[in-house]
């Protein structure tokens, strides 16, 4: 009964030295800004096609075909800049 009664004795004892484990710090939390884009119309993106390369004769032709299409792209971005800058619902 002694030697149930030290060996007891002896393995409290044993478990009492130990340090008792500390709990790392608890990881923090970084929120990252996540860029979010407003999706462009495909209409707003559409190239403008003018035929380049003919006689000289036809400069002002050419230089028309470049016009409608300076004015269309000039319509087109302003229709991107009416869409950009407002946040997307729910985003």
């Amino acid at each position: 009964m002694r030697r149930i009664t030290i060996t007891a004795a002896f393995l409290l004892t044993a478990c009492a030295g130990q340090q008792p484990k500390v709990n790392p710090p608890a990881t923090t939390v970084v929120e990252v800004p996540v860029a979010t884009y407003v999706p462009i119309d495909s209409a707003l993106t559409k190239r403008c096609v003018w035929s380049r390369d003919r006689e000289p004769s036809e400069v002002f032709a050419v230089s028309n075909g470049r016009k409608r299409c300076l004015l269309q792209y000039e319509a087109q971005f302003d229709g991107v800049e009416q869409i950009q800058g407002k946040p997307i619902p729910g985003g």
